[in-house]
């Protein structure tokens, strides 16, 4: 029988061994005091956090504001070359309207001048529109007006538009 009691007294132990250690291995309640150094140790936790952060966050907005400056520059620079080759071509036209007006030698408006207006009409209308409005302009007035009356009238309204195209002709107000 002291085998079966002492058996049972070391069974107890045991039991009572492993109590104690379920028991130390449990979290333990938090009083009110520990609640409260916990929300604060928290709370400066979250602060750390938000300032450890708030570097990278500024970062972030530097870094997004450089990319639009950047793509806003190239908005730039695009509509700069733009208006560059805009004016490039203005003064392309602007040359061609002076090599136009330029083609015009006074030799020939000599020569044209001395002909028949049928034997001029004639050859302006081979002519290129250009070179043969050029010509018109530097001729007298009344030399021109017999010369356009003898061609046909499509060659002669072609030159007239040429002629027309070649001066800017201020706009007239109307009062309203």
């Amino acid at each position: 029988m002291m085998r079966i009691f002492a058996s049972v007294g070391s069974a107890r132990f045991a039991v009572t061994a492993l109590a104690l250690a379920l028991a130390l291995t449990l979290p333990v309640a938090p009083s009110r005091s520990q609640e409260t150094g916990s929300r604060e140790e928290g709370s400066q936790e979250i602060d750390r956090y938000c300032t450890n952060i708030s570097d990278k966050a500024a970062d972030e907005r530097h870094a997004m504001q450089t990319r639009e400056l950047t793509q806003l520059r190239a908005d730039i620079d695009s509509r700069i070359e733009q208006l560059d080759a805009k004016r490039k071509e203005y003064e392309v036209w602007l040359k061609r309207r002076d090599d136009f007006i330029d083609k015009a030698e006074d030799s020939l408006v000599g020569i044209i001048s001395k002909m028949r207006p049928d034997a001029a009409a004639a050859q302006m209308a081979l002519m290129g529109d250009e070179a043969a409005a050029a010509l018109l302009l530097k001729l007298n007035p009344r030399v021109s007006s017999v010369i356009l009356n003898e061609m046909p009238a499509d060659k002669s309204s072609k030159l007239a538009r040429v002629i027309v195209g070649s001066r800017t002709v201020p706009a007239e107000r109307t009062a309203q």
